[in-house]
C-alpha cells in the first residue's frame, strides 16, 4: 500500500471520528435539554397545583361571603316588613281611637243627661220641655255613637281581614275589588296625611284564587314607594289601581302621576339596597321585596314603565291558580303573628273583646 493511499484512509477515518463525536455531543445536548424541560414541567405542574388550591380556597370564601350577604339581605327584608307593619298598626290604633273616644264622650254625656232627667222626674219638677229636650238629646247622642262605632267597626273589620291573611299564606278565592278596598282602608292613616287620592277600577264580579297576604304586601309597598319617591311633601296627586282580566289571569295596573323614574334608574329599581332616598327613609328593599313576592310567591310577572315628570306604571300579571311554595323565602308567618299580637293588644287596651 502506497504512502499516499494510507494518508487518504487516515484522513477519511479522522472525518468519520469527528462526525461520530459531533453526533455524540449533539445527542448529549439533546438529552440535557429534554431533562431541563422535564424539570421545568414539574415546576410548572407544582405551581399550577398550588394556584388551583388557592383558587378553590378563595372560591369557598366567596361562596361563604355570598351566603352571608344573602342572609343579611333576608334579615333586612324581614326588618323592613316588621317596620312597615309596626307603622301600620300605630296608624290603625290612632284611627280606631278617634271614633271610640268620640263614642265614649257621647255616652258619658248621655249618662249625665239621664241622671238629670231622673232627678227632675223624682222631684216632680220635670216639665214637658225637659222631656222633649231629653228625647232630642238621646236621638242626637245615639246617632253620634252609632256612626262613630260603625266607623270603628269598619276599620277593625278591614284590618282584621288583612291581619288574618298576613298570618296564614293559604290560597283563597277572594273578591278582588272588595279586597283591594280593604287594603286601601288599612292604609288610611298613611294616606290621610297627604293630598294623594287612590282610585280603584276593578270588576266587582271578578274573583281570584291567590295568596291574599302577598297581594297586601305588594300593594302596601307600592303605595309607600309612591308616597316616598313620587311626590313632594304636601303635593296633590292620584294613584290608580286598575284590574283587567285575560282568560283566567288578572292584570293589575298600578300607576301614579308623580315625578317618575329616571331612565338610568329603571334597570336597577328591583336590585336590593338601590334607592335614591338614602338617609331620607328609603331602604332600597321595597321594590326588591315586591319583585320577589310577585315572581316567587305569586308566580306572576311585574313590569315597570316610567317617564320623568309623568309618573310610573307597574303592570302585574297574576295567574288565577297559584301553587304555594312551601320554602318561599319571602312568605314569613312571623309578620302575620306580629300583626295579630299588636291588634289584640290594642283591643285589650280599649277593653274590646275580639275573636280572630
Amino acid at each position: 500500500m502506497s504512502e499516499e493511499l494510507l494518508k487518504q484512509r487516515i484522513t477519511a477515518l479522522e472525518k468519520m471520528c469527528n462526525a461520530l463525536m459531533d453526533r455524540v455531543e449533539h445527542s448529549t445536548d439533546s438529552i440535557g435539554n429534554d431533562y431541563a424541560l422535564f424539570e421545568h414541567s414539574i415546576v410548572l405542574q407544582n405551581s399550577v397545583n398550588e394556584k388551583t388550591k388557592e383558587l378553590e380556597a378563595r372560591n369557598i370564601e366567596l361562596h361563604k361571603a355570598l351566603d352571608n350577604l344573602q342572609d343579611a339581605t333576608d334579615q333586612m327584608i324581614q326588618s323592613e316588613k316588621l317596620a312597615a307593619l309596626g307603622s301600620l298598626v300605630a296608624g290603625i290604633a290612632h284611627e280606631v281611637n278617634t271614633p271610640l273616644g268620640i263614642s265614649v264622650t257621647a255616652a258619658s254625656h248621655l249618662e249625665d243627661t239621664c241622671h238629670n232627667i231622673t232627678n227632675l222626674f223624682e222631684t216632680g219638677a220635670m216639665k214637658k220641655s225637659d222631656l222633649q229636650g231629653f228625647i232630642a238629646d238621646c236621638n242626637e247622642t245615639t246617632r253620634i255613637v252609632t256612626s262613630n262605632l260603625s266607623r270603628a267597626a269598619d276599620l277593625i273589620q278591614s284590618f282584621k281581614k288583612i291581619a288574618v291573611d298576613q298570618s296564614s299564606e293559604v290560597r283563597q278565592t277572594i273578591a278582588l275589588a272588595a279586597y283591594l278596598r280593604d287594603i286601601i282602608v288599612s292604609l288610611t292613616p298613611k294616606l290621610k296625611k297627604t293630598q294623594i287620592k287612590v282610585t280603584i277600577d276593578c270588576p266587582e264580579e271578578f274573583k281570584l284564587s291567590t295568596l291574599p297576604g302577598s297581594i297586601t304586601q305588594v300593594l302596601t309597598n307600592l303605595v309607600s314607594n309612591s308616597l316616598l319617591h313620587g311626590y313632594q311633601l304636601g303635593s296633590a296627586g292620584e294613584i290608580e289601581i286598575k284590574v283587567k282580566t285575560r282568560g283566567t289571569s288578572a292584570i293589575i295596573v298600578y300607576s301614579d302621576d308623580g315625578r317618575g323614574i329616571a331612565p338610568e334608574h329603571l334597570s336597577k329599581i328591583y336590585e336590593p339596597f338601590f334607592t335614591t332616598k338614602r338617609g331620607q327613609g328609603g331602604s332600597g328593599l321595597g321594590l326588591h321585596l315586591i319583585f320577589n313576592i310577585v315572581t316567587h310567591s305569586l308566580g306572576g310577572t311585574i313590569d315597570c314603565k316610567s317617564t320623568v315628570g309623568h309618573g310610573a306604571t307597574f303592570t302585574i300579571t297574576l295567574p288565577e291558580s297559584i301553587v304555594l311554595e312551601q320554602d318561599a323565602k319571602y312568605t314569613n308567618n312571623s309578620c302575620g303573628r306580629y300583626y295579630m299580637f299588636f291588634i289584640a293588644s290594642l283591643f285589650r287596651m280599649t277593653g274590646i273583646a275580639l275573636s280572630f
